[in-house]
């Protein structure tokens, strides 16, 4: 059972809503921006970084990793995120 759907059986047996559709956009514009800042920078953010947008682009890949670690990270992101700054994300 891939991420996607345990997620979808955990909400349906807590009785929890969707998401709001626009999920898939912000984790999309957000994985652009993190995207732009890899080409930048040649690392990944850091989540206590001095700056206000790296410091949310490095608190938004911890939770992925996160997410990655619990088996909640669907399959389909994980590969986006891989596509975009390398597998070596979800090392740290």
């Amino acid at each position: 059972m891939d991420g996607m759907t345990r997620r979808e059986l955990a909400r349906q047996i807590a009785g929890i809503s969707d998401p709001p559709q626009d999920a898939d956009a912000l984790f999309a514009r957000t994985l652009q921006r993190l995207a732009a800042f890899h080409r930048t920078n040649a690392r990944t953010p850091e989540p206590t970084a001095g700056t206000l947008d790296e410091a949310r682009l490095g608190r938004w890949l911890e939770a992925q990793r996160a997410d990655l670690r619990r088996g909640t990270l669907c399959d389909e992101r994980r590969s986006q995120l891989d596509d975009a700054i390398g597998g070596d994300w979800a090392l740290r």
